[in-house]
């Protein structure tokens, strides 16, 4: 999931000299939010225990600098189901991950239901507003 912050932000962070340690700062203070938002979205699809376990196993890593510039955090889906939620003639583990991208994406059997952009749509002001937040807190706004 993918949130992108308005230019007024963006603005404020280039004008920091300590941006190394603010940013990953921002980003873990709302890790909470973006987490909560995709879960609710998964939430609504699949069967009850279905989306039990996959909305269980969303989970955000760690803020880090990326390579290309910039500082990230990803929100994702982690671990795999052994059967619960899956379908019993198939007791393979299968990864979270991949139900997650069966859902957003459909599959051959089961048409897409799309949640990860009302996800990072539903969380979008929160967690500008946690960000900021956090900046005021350092004394940078």
């Amino acid at each position: 999931m993918d949130l992108i912050w308005g230019d007024d932000v963006t603005e404020q962070l280039t004008r920091i000299a300590d941006l190394d340690s603010i940013a990953p700062e921002m980003l873990q203070a709302a890790s909470p939010v973006m987490v909560d938002s995709l879960k609710q979205q998964v939430g609504k699809h699949q069967s009850y225990r279905s989306r039990k376990h996959l909305a269980q196993s969303v989970r955000a890593g760690k803020a880090k600098k990326r390579k290309r510039g910039g500082y990230g955090l990803d929100v994702s889906f982690s671990g795999y189901d052994t059967g619960h939620g899956s379908s019993p003639k198939y007791k393979d583990k299968v990864a979270q991950m991949q139900k997650a991208v069966a859902l957003e994406y459909g599959t051959a059997k089961q048409a897409a239901q799309p949640f990860l952009n009302q996800a990072a749509k539903n969380c979008e002001d929160a967690v500008g507003t946690i960000m900021q937040d956090v900046l005021r807190q350092r004394g940078k706004l």
